[in-house]
């Protein structure tokens, strides 16, 4: 797999309408490219493509698997950057501000060059505010691919917790599985020991018993009995008995899990406990006011 820098020029299908979207058709300024991203660009946005050139009906083109925003680190191409993407801006107006403010170009004032004030200097604020959201963006992105995230993964990471991502992912990147398509077996197997993650650690052995609980109600049951649970858990694991029994009582207390009391000893996730349990009650005549 090769990496494509390009600049969209127009995202050539789907309609923007199409907000559920996760295929698209760019045309870039290396040519058109066709593959699977999981934010849509906007025009003139500075992306890096996964994948590998191709011919279809005779014709180059770039098929990619997956995306991130490219954001320049240095402070002349940043200013390019934004001037790219102000509409009435150019090169002339990206020189006269590069002279006057060098590097420091973010805090200049409206009217301190020629033609920069008024509506136009407001679109330059604006892409200047978007540059800022984009490269905090770009360095997450970027810092979780290096810890093993695919391109696709990170994406949708930020997508989940913004600005807070790191800091989630950091104290626990098993809360990666909690991102639809992911689960705890491909955080397992490579990513947890980017992190330092022990096989005993105990974000390790709580994970296991969450993806083995929702692994278990697939199917559409919302409880399980302990004794699958606790074995389901140890399978996954591949042992840890002990531990497993201890993260199921932190996740008691902390009410990510319930237990129905009713002798069989049933587990269930919590956002699913209520409705059994008015299911319970409404089948051995409980009132349930």
């Amino acid at each position: 797999m090769s990496e494509l820098a390009v600049i969209v020029n127009r995202v050539a299908y789907p309609p923007a309408t199409d907000t559920g979207a996760q295929w698209y058709i760019l045309q870039t300024d290396k040519g058109t490219a066709k593959g699977k991203m999981e934010f849509r660009p906007k025009d003139l946005e500075s992306v890096v493509l996964f994948g590998e050139w191709t011919v279809y009906r005779g014709n180059k083109e770039f098929a990619f698997n997956g995306a991130r925003l490219n954001v320049p680190a240095n402070p002349r191409d940043q200013l390019r950057y934004v001037i790219e993407r102000t509409p009435g801006a150019g090169s002339a107006i990206e020189d006269l501000v590069w002279d006057h403010s060098g590097a420091n170009w973010k805090a200049i004032k409206a009217g301190e060059v020629p033609r920069l004030n008024g509506a136009l200097y407001e679109r330059f604020q604006n892409q200047i505010s978007m540059l800022s959201q984009n490269e905090v963006q770009a360095e997450v992105v970027g810092a979780l691919m290096g810890k093993g995230c695919t391109p696709a993964m990170a994406q949708k990471a930020w997508d989940q917790w913004k600005g807070e991502t790191l800091g989630v992912v950091n104290s626990d990147p098993f809360r990666l599985a909690e991102l639809e398509g992911y689960g705890f077996s491909l955080i397992d197997k490579g990513i947890r020991q980017c992190f330092d993650i022990a096989d005993d650690d105990m974000r390790r052995i709580r994970a296991a018993v969450i993806y083995s609980l929702r692994r278990m109600t697939d199917t559409g049951s919302t409880v399980v009995s302990w004794q699958e649970l606790f074995a389901a858990a140890c399978a996954a694991l591949g042992g840890y008995d002990e531990l497993v029994f201890e993260a199921a009582k932190e996740l008691l207390k902390a009410g990510t899990l319930k237990g129905f009391d009713h002798g069989e000893g049933f587990m269930a996730l919590s956002n699913d406990f209520r409705a059994e349990e008015a299911i319970w009650n409404f089948a051995n005549g409980r009132d349930t006011e």
